[in-house]
This record gives structure tokens, sequence and C-alpha cells, in this order.
């Protein structure tokens, strides 16, 4: 996954698109203040709000601060398990999805409002394209269960996943600004260096905050009502699915499941690859180092081997009912707080929609 220094923050604009399928990043926000001067933040700011990343971060629930209600009683105990069900929930993946139900015409109508401000700030803003479907930020691909037919063809699609940084439409302005203006730009997009943050607690239990004000804020206000709401429920959305499959993970039978593949691979010949993702990891790896041919024909040859031990244990469909087992499991622990994101995203479509025909 994309790498990680706070809260859904990408350790760099280049992480957001290293070799991952194109799904909405996670809003920002922060587990502690921001200490970037205004030039920076005005420049991350929107490479932060792209609407199509390459993934998204891996930031566990107990992330930043703050005891979590699944870990113990001290910060740091042990981590209280979930309760699992006999069988998953069926389309309990659909459900997850539909957590982000509404997210273009709602990031369209951030744009919208975003673009206004700034102008009447006397600034200007190129508006970043929403993107074309509702798509759930950490519910992308699987990076597992491919057939051997399509390793033979296509490999894992390598070099169609691999693509250079998101372009900011809006990046070549910002460098035609002086110093001083792209500060004002930036405290004008995202608020003062100063200002007073809003911090806000998951119902996992771990802290987010962002400013107050600024264009960006001022627009999420108009669209959700609560800054504090939008933080907390897309946030704890876009988490949930990364909690839940590091559970499963860690469970026993992932393990289990996981060393039979890897002692399968090793007997084609690639050996120190604990699971499918990793084999994925090293594919991408040699097109950094050999030509694109070669990198290629190899990735052929690992796709094939990774297909055929998949398909000999029948990997894919126990981890996917694994991971839906946890799924459910998440699901049901947090009804009520899955309920209220719900409601508050039907709520601000309504308002999205209104905003962006009037």
């Amino acid at each position: 996954m994309a790498k990680v220094t706070t809260a859904g923050t990408p350790a760099s604009p280049a992480d957001l698109t290293e070799g991952y399928e194109d799904v909405p990043i996670i809003r920002q926000a922060r587990c502690r203040p921001d200490s970037r001067s205004g030039r920076q933040r005005a420049t991350m700011s929107k490479y932060l709000q792209i609407g199509l990343a390459a993934a998204i971060s891996a930031v566990p629930l107990a992330g930043c601060g703050g005891d979590s209600p699944d870990r113990g009683p001290v910060k740091g105990g042990p981590e209280v398990p979930w309760q699992l069900p006999r069988s998953p929930d069926p389309g309990v993946r659909d459900a997850l999805r539909g957590l982000f139900d509404g997210f273009s015409t709602r990031f369209a109508a951030e744009q919208e409002l975003v673009h206004r401000c700034m102008a009447a700030k006397g600034f200007r803003y190129v508006k970043l394209t929403a993107p074309a479907t509702d798509a759930h930020p950490t519910m992308g691909k699987d990076d597992y269960g491919i057939g051997v037919a399509a390793a033979k063809r296509h490999g894992y699609k390598t070099q169609e996943r691999i693509g250079g940084p998101q372009n900011d439409p809006g990046a070549a302005d910002l460098k035609l600004l002086s110093e001083a203006d792209r500060k004002r730009w930036g405290e004008a997009f995202y608020g003062p260096d100063d200002v007073k943050r809003i911090r806000v607690t998951l119902p996992d239990g771990k802290q987010i905050e962002t400013s107050p004000v600024g264009c960006l804020s001022e627009a999420r206000i108009k669209i959700f009502g609560s800054l504090e709401q939008m933080l907390k429920g897309e946030n704890f959305a876009a988490n949930l699915p990364i909690e839940a499959r590091r559970r499963a993970g860690a469970d026993p039978a992932m393990k289990t499941l996981n060393s039979t593949w890897s002692a399968c691979m090793s007997g084609k010949g690639h050996p120190a690859l604990p699971d499918p993702a990793a084999a994925r990891s090293q594919a991408a790896t040699r097109y950094k180092s050999a030509s694109a041919d070669q990198a290629f024909r190899a990735e052929i040859k690992l796709a094939v081997a990774d297909a055929e031990c998949e398909l000999k244990n029948n990997y894919a469909a126990q981890r996917r009912r694994l991971e839906d087992l946890y799924y459910t499991a998440g699901m049901r622990r947090y009804e009520a707080d899955i309920t209220a994101i719900r409601e508050m995203n039907q709520a601000a479509l309504a308002r999205a929609k209104k905003i962006l025909t009037s």
C-alpha cells in the first residue's frame, strides 16, 4: 500500500500512484499538527485531494494516539478479538463499498465550492476531475486470485498499473506565483499555519485532526454540515476494511494458507515469497532494474507459478471466505457507526446535487 506518515497522509505525492489500482483516496487529515509552511501545504493539499490515486494508506485503526476500544484497558494491551460469525454475511463486500456511495458527486461539489471560494479570494483554482464511479478507497481489486490463463497472457498487468504521479492541473499555476503569493494561496485554501486544529476521535479510538478554516474545509462543511462528522465518517469507513484484513492476516488459518502457497512457490523456483502480494511486488520491482521485455517475461513466469499454486490449494476461495468473516465481524461490531455514516452520506449527497445545479 502507499507509504504513510500520519492518518491518511501519503509520505509524498509520488507515493500516491506507485503501481496500484486507481481508487479515490482518503480525505486529508492528520494525527498531529501540520508543521509544513504555507507554500508546502499549498502544493501538497492539491495532491492529497486527487480524486483517483493509486492506493490508500494501510493505517491501523488503533493508529494515532488515544486508546482503542479494540485493545486492552492499558494502551498497547492485548487486542480484543472481534466476534467472528459462523459464516459471512452475503454481499458484505458490497456493503462495505456502499459506505462510499455518492463519493463522486460529493467530490465534484467540493471542487466546485473550492473553486468559487478561491476565486472570491482572488486566486485561480483548477478543479480536479471527480472519479467516474463511486469507488471505496480501500476495497479495490484483491492482490490474489489470478487465473492460469490470464497469467499466461498478461501476467499481473504490472505495466498497466505502474505509472507516473497523477498530474495536478494547478501545479503549473502555483509555480508562477511568488513565494509570498504561494503562501497566501495555501492559507486561502487550507487555512493559516497557526490556526487551532479540529480534532476528532474515530469510533475505534484513533484521533485525527484538520484545519477548521480555508476553502477546502468551508466546502466540506457546506456539503456535510459538520467537518467533524465528515472526518470521522469517511476516515473510519476507509480504514475499517484495512483493519479487517489485518486481523484476517493474523488468523492462524490465513498463516497456514499462505505457508502452503509459499512452499508451493518455492518448489517452482520462487522462494522467500510469503504471500501472493509479495509476488506482485517482486514483479513490479523487476521493471526498475531490467528492460521492459525482460521484466515482462519474468513476470509471466512468476504469475503462472502463482496461479498454479493458488489453483492447487484453492487459495482464493479460502482467503476470500476468511476475509469476509472479518469484514462481517467489523460491520456488525460497528453497526451503529456504519448506520450514521450512511445517513451522513445521503444527506451530503442531496446537498452536493443542489450545489452542482445552482
